[in-house]
C-alpha cells in the first residue's frame, strides 16, 4: 500500500475512533464533580424513632438514607440525651463534630461500660450489631455510610 493511503486510512480510522469517544461523552450524564453543603443552611427535623426518646434532630447532607445508595446524616443530641439498645441493617459509620458522644456496644443498657468520645473521634459499627449510649453536653454526629439507614430496637421484631 502506498504511503500516502496508509496515511489517509490512518486518519481516518483515527477520526472514527474520536468521533466514537465524543459521542460516548455526550451521551453519558453529566455528574458534578462536588458538591456542598453549607453548615448554617441545614434542614433539621425531629428524629422520631418509636422506643427512642424524642429531642434529636436530623439533618441531610446527601444522598437518601431510606434508598440503596451512599447517604451522609447529622444527628443532633440535647445534653443528657439517652438512646437505647438497637441496631442498623448495614454498617455505621460515625465521627463526633461537637460535644461528647457516649457509646457502647451490647443489647442490654450498661452505663459502667459507656465510653466517650469527643470532636474528631470516629466509630466503625457492623450492621446489626447493637449498641447503647447517649450525649454529655449538646452533641452533633456525622453519618456516613450504605443504605438503607434504619434503627431497630433490640428485641423488637425484624
Amino acid at each position: 500500500m502506498p504511503r500516502y493511503a496508509r496515511t489517509l486510512l490512518l486518519a481516518v480510522l483515527l477520526s472514527g475512533a474520536a468521533g466514537s469517544t465524543i459521542l460516548a461523552q455526550a451521551a453519558a450524564p453529566a455528574m458534578e464533580p462536588m458538591s456542598a453543603v453549607v453548615a448554617n443552611s441545614l434542614t433539621w427535623t425531629d428524629l422520631s424513632v418509636p422506643g427512642f426518646d424524642p429531642g434529636t434532630k436530623m439533618a441531610v447532607i446527601n444522598g437518601d438514607p431510606a434508598g440503596t445508595g451512599v447517604y451522609t446524616v447529622r444527628l443532633s443530641f440535647p445534653d443528657g440525651y439517652r438512646f437505647p439498645p438497637h441496631w442498623h441493617p448495614m454498617a455505621e459509620n460515625v465521627t463526633v463534630l461537637s460535644g461528647t458522644m457516649l457509646l457502647a456496644m451490647g443489647d442490654r443498657v450498661d452505663d459502667a461500660k459507656l465510653k466517650a468520645y469527643g470532636p474528631g473521634d470516629f466509630l466503625h459499627i457492623e450492621g446489626t450489631h447493637p449498641h447503647f449510649g447517649g450525649a454529655r453536653g449538646a452533641t452533633v454526629v456525622q453519618l456516613h455510610g450504605q443504605g438503607p439507614f434504619a434503627i431497630n430496637l433490640v428485641g423488637a421484631p425484624k
